[in-house]
């Protein structure tokens, strides 16, 4: 952060499809991976992936730099969205964007999830439409 500055950087997770499912066993190209206590491992012991949360990146990466919420969430928002070249819809909240939201408690767990404006995931399900 001190060398690239807020605005170079992207934060990502290279979690596999069992990230927020219980502990179990997995596919993940054809392999069998075993998942505990948030490891993934191959029935060899060998780290198969992740399955880090991205609120939980974004926590550990404000803890780790002692930065402030505004400016972390350029690095999962803002700059990816511009990477991709999607900005004038996405990564920010503004007039005549998608209205993608991700609403998290003060805990960084994720409340609700809004997709084009539509509540698609709410754990407060009564509020799911």
């Amino acid at each position: 952060v001190r060398l690239k500055g807020f605005d170079k950087l992207i934060l990502v997770t290279d979690s596999m499809r069992a990230k927020c499912l219980c502990d179990g066993n997995y596919d993940l190209g054809g392999q069998t991976v075993s998942v505990k206590n948030n490891r993934a491992t191959l029935s060899d012991g060998t780290l198969a992936g992740s399955v880090l949360k991205m609120s939980d990146a974004l926590k550990n990466f404000m803890q780790i730099t002692k930065c402030d919420l505004s400016d972390a969430i350029k690095l999962i928002s803002e700059n990816p969205a511009k990477k991709l070249n999607l900005f004038s819809r996405k990564g920010s909240i503004a007039l005549n964007k998608d209205a993608d939201l991700v609403l998290l408690d003060d805990s960084f767990n994720v409340v609700m999830t809004v997709v084009k404006g539509e509540v698609v995931f709410s754990t407060q399900s009564e509020n799911i439409s």
